[in-house]
């Protein structure tokens, strides 16, 4: 099992760089010359048949399946089972043939590439791609990737179900979501942590509201709604605790090894540990508690569902907040926004391990199914609460994935980007907004509340509605949704 600490170093780099800007540690400029491309490596002789036949792997065939890590434990096909390689870009080997040059290099630069980043580590042609390294290390690559002949691609291995596929198998009427395979993750840990993730805020002395709380009552609620419709739920967490076993004070070496690395000055690296901790002081522990709930946490958050279950569809819960909030301000503003996997960053691409996450995103399948779904549920969303999308749209971190609907974008999030299969994040509302965070203080309830003169239900029940019908939308149609709670619609909107 990979625990949550695992190359956190390097998986982390590009995260790290605002927060190393903060810390004021120079880093020396690297001049680049646009004009010299990489060189070309010499051909390379035809590449050999794999040596491990993979037995085809489809979503009918995992649907006994305990976990996507079981499923991965195959077989060759004389029955010995197939041994691991410490190479992780091997976990990409079954996708061979599976996609051809056409649709890599047009998923590639539209929607996870869309600034052109990853070509200089790669060498591309019409029967594979070699991905090396770095755009200057080119003796060894780090993986080849064989193309399908253009009419030729087959079926990628795909232990989850489209919507189309899952729409065409038989449902009871008042269980459209029959069998339906859905990982929950609440976004956050809330709770102790809550001050330390720097999400917990009060505004006017009243009482603080910390998101990691928030997204587990909503998680709560919207469990219980899928189940009543008949899906399989698995919640990521049921608690204001860390998934990861590491603490902040396990990722000090890690945090003291970046300042290293991100110092200009030759003679730190020569300093024992002792004279860095001082040296470093407190940026030292904030860094390191950077690397327990950013990256340790997601990424243990990801082995918890590659372990325990097979989703269908992953769907993340957070609540959005405008820069002010951090500051304490209150806002009239208020919108929706939805995000899927994509648009990496030139220096997230610099990170071998986002490098490796992003083609395997690529080949996995799943790109069109989280449009699909996050096109229903902003979908639903923007009907119910009426909100306005927040104004990302082809931005310098995203791109808009679906014609004519700005509220669903791409972003290289990790949680997105670390999960395996389809995986849909919802961040709906401004948590600072005058009427939302007297909401979100009110808790769940009952009925309606007044809220500036006006009467609500509760929010989160509004937040987890929205979703439960935005997947029934998706994955059973457009019919009327049978156990969905419809009480908690803003006073004028249809509902």
């Amino acid at each position: 099992m990979i625990r949550g600490k695992r190359k956190l170093t390097i998986y982390s780099l590009a995260a790290l760089s605002g927060v190393l800007l903060l810390f004021c540690i120079p880093t020396p400029a690297k001049s680049i010359d646009p004009s010299s491309p990489p060189p070309v490596p010499a051909p390379t002789s035809p590449v050999d048949p794999p040596l491990v036949a993979y037995p085809p792997l489809t979503p009918q065939a995992s649907l006994t399946a305990r976990s996507i890590t079981s499923l991965r434990h195959l077989k060759t096909n004389t029955g010995v089972p197939r041994l691991p390689t410490p190479n992780e870009w091997f976990a990409i080997d079954p996708y061979q043939g599976t996609i051809t040059r056409q649709q890599f290099e047009q998923k590639l630069h539209t929607l996870y590439d869309p600034f052109s980043a990853l070509p200089p580590y790669l060498d591309i042609n019409d029967s594979r791609v070699v991905i090396y390294p770095s755009p200057k290390e080119r003796r060894a690559p780090q993986f080849i990737l064989n193309f399908a002949a253009p009419s030729q691609a087959r079926a990628p291995m795909r232990w989850f179900r489209t919507p189309e596929e899952f729409r065409a198998e038989p449902h009871p009427l008042d269980k459209p979501l029959n069998g339906l395979r859905v990982a929950i993750d609440p976004g956050h840990i809330g709770g102790p942590w809550a001050q330390m993730e720097e999400r917990s805020t009060r505004y006017h002395g009243s009482a603080p509201v910390q998101e990691g709380d928030l997204n587990l009552i909503t998680g709560r609620l919207l469990k219980q709604e899928l189940t009543d419709l008949g899906a399989s739920v698995f919640v990521v967490r049921d608690a204001t605790e860390p998934v990861t076993p590491y603490r902040p004070e396990d990722m000090l070496p890690e945090a003291r090894e970046l300042l290293v690395q991100h110092s200009s000055h030759s003679s730190v690296k020569a300093l024992p540990p002792d004279k860095l901790n001082l040296l470093f002081g407190h940026r030292l522990m904030d860094l390191a508690e950077f690397l327990f709930y950013r990256c340790s946490e997601i990424k243990e958050r990801g082995n918890r569902i590659r372990n325990n279950f097979v989703p269908d569809i992953t769907i993340t819960l957070y609540i959005d907040a405008t820069p002010g909030s951090g500051r304490g301000r209150l806002t009239s503003a208020n919108a929706n926004i939805f995000f899927v996997q994509g648009s990496y960053t030139a220096s997230e691409m610099a990170d071998p391990e986002m490098r490796r996450r992003c083609v395997y995103k690529m080949v996995e399948g799943g790109s069109d199914i989280e449009a699909e779904v996050a096109d229903a549920i902003s979908g639903v969303f923007a009907q119910k609460t009426g909100l306005k999308p927040v104004g990302y749209g082809n931005s310098s971190t995203t791109r808009q994935v679906i014609p004519n609907n700005s509220y669903v974008v791409a972003r290289n999030l990790a949680a997105n980007r670390d999960y395996d299969g389809p995986v849909v994040c919802t961040e709906p509302y401004f948590m600072n907004n005058q009427v939302v965070y007297q909401r979100l203080l009110a808790g769940d309830y009952e009925g309606e509340k007044t809220f500036d003169g006006k009467k609500y239900g509760s929010i989160f029940r509004e937040y987890a509605d929205c979703v439960a019908q935005g997947l029934v939308k998706s994955y059973a149609g457009p019919t009327v949704i049978a156990g969905a709670n419809n009480r908690s619609t803003t006073p004028g909107q249809a509902k």
